[in-house]
């Protein structure tokens, strides 16, 4: 393995004096990182209460119902980018910081056709299961699904809004209207069904999600359309149209690998339990989801400028920055997962009595997503380093793993099984990203490994 001097020179200085410089670096992450951890565990509050309110109304059998179908319209919706998203990520920020304003036009073109006519596409292909001579779906689910076909392209095109906004080192423009005001329509919406005395089902309520995701886009479209006037300036497109789709389609299978990853426990279990157990599975897994929004806010704010740093061959800051990044998210996070597994049973008696019942799921799933931010943002590193490829193959080995491991526990032991598959899951996923950094990157990214491990090879520009 070929070292360079630098690397070595990094990895001298490493001990008490490197790692108490870097926890006095640690605020200027954590002031944007909270910030945007802030507007997604706000948005998580307000999604779990338009939950708690739907299983109060609905009861767990209905709210069970809803709770499949919007895991499968995430899935179908966060696949409808097909990579392009990160891609966004990536090069718009390096595009700009380059002046090269034509390619930066013309990328943000090849994302919008592609998000549009793979989205589309898969709506087609949704539509002809669900309606076709051999449908698979209860006869219960398929008013529910066809509603939740128009929510596949509006959650492809948010992504879309998303990424520009992270491309454009403005994440909030992105977060705010997608996270907070898509669940205050459900909100508004459930309790406007109350004091009208309308009923509301799982049918009413995924209307009411797409009403939210059709809000939410507007907005998010609105407060970006300046940004992008400025940035781009009136230039003319120009298109890598052939290097992009190269590097999009592994970064494709990276995003289906991750929502199914975070929702596979969901659909397995949808095919051993009646609609009453998945319910009370879902909305402990919402619970534990507030905790994966630390990594998330880590992420929005130092993705792209993983990618910046590499371009500039700034190594030693580039470690930093993974290093602050870790501590920072794991910190967050076993902070979080206490918080939550003390308090869980009582969260989720909110749904309902019966919820309750679920309350020893809550640590299981946490202790998942701690383990994956100790293990470092190992997605982020490889997907904006240019080694999308091997990510890939990390997540769908993950997958296995986790799918293998829900089908056997499962039947055995039911919910904590689910919950145990997912801790396995992310358990491979983080020792193989971080495996493949070091190996491919010569980078470290767990938290507990010593800064002198970074001796790997010398990066490439």
């Amino acid at each position: 393995m070929n070292v360079s001097g630098a690397q070595k020179r990094l990895a001298g200085k490493a001990g008490p004096d490197a790692f108490r410089r870097m926890a006095a670096s640690l605020p200027q992450l954590a002031s944007p990182s909270l910030h945007v951890m802030g507007i997604r565990i706000a948005g998580a509050g307000i999604a779990l209460g338009a939950q708690v309110f739907a299983s109060q109304i609905m009861g767990a059998e209905e709210f069970g119902r809803y709770a499949l179908v919007l895991v499968y319209l995430l899935l179908l919706g966060h696949f409808g980018t097909f990579g392009t998203a990160q891609l966004l990520c990536r090069l718009l920020a390096d595009y700009l910081e380059r002046g090269e304003r034509g390619k930066a036009r013309g990328l943000l073109h090849f994302a919008l056709a592609s998000t549009a006519g793979v989205s589309l596409a898969v709506l087609a292909v949704a539509a002809v299961l669900i309606h076709g001579p051999v449908s698979w779906l209860e006869p219960e689910y398929v008013l529910l699904a066809s509603l939740a076909l128009a929510g596949i392209p509006l959650l492809a095109l948010q992504d879309f809004l998303e990424a520009i906004a992270r491309g454009l080192d403005r994440p909030n423009l992105g977060i705010g209207p997608a996270y907070m005001l898509r669940h205050l329509v459900i909100v508004c919406g459930l309790a406007a069904s109350v004091m009208l005395g309308l009923e509301a089902n799982a049918s009413s309520v995924v209307v009411l999600t797409i009403a939210g995701l059709v809000l939410s886009v507007g907005i998010q479209f609105m407060l970006l359309l300046r940004h992008l006037r400025d940035a781009l300036a009136g230039a003319k497109p120009q298109y890598m149209a052939v290097a992009w789709i190269r590097s999009a389609v592994p970064i494709a299978g990276v995003d289906v690998a991750e929502v199914l990853f975070f929702n596979a426990d969901i659909l397995i279990l949808g095919f051993f339990a009646p609609p009453e157990v998945v319910a009370l599975y879902f909305a402990a897994s919402r619970i534990s989801q507030i905790l994966a929004y630390v990594p998330y806010g880590v992420t929005a704010v130092t993705a792209q400028k993983y990618a910046r740093l590499f371009a500039a061959n700034k190594l030693g800051e580039l470690q930093a920055l993974i290093r602050r990044s870790a501590l920072l998210s794991t910190s967050v996070a076993i902070a979080g997962a206490i918080v939550l597994s003390l308090f869980g049973g009582m969260l989720l008696n909110l749904f309902g009595s019966d919820y309750a019942n679920a309350h020893y799921l809550v640590p299981v799933l946490c202790l998942g997503i701690v383990v994956a931010c100790a293990m470092g943002p190992g997605e982020d590193v490889l997907t904006m380093l240019g080694e999308e490829r091997v990510c890939s193959l990390s997540f769908f080995a993950a997958l296995l793993v986790n799918v293998g491991t829900a089908i056997s526990l499962i039947p055995l032991l039911g919910t904590l099984g689910a919950a145990l598959a997912g801790v396995a899951g992310l358990t491979v996923r983080g020792i193989l990203l971080a495996w493949f950094a070091h190996r491919r990157l010569g980078l470290v990214l767990p938290v507990f490994a010593g800064a002198r491990m970074f001796v790997g090879r010398e990066m490439r520009s």
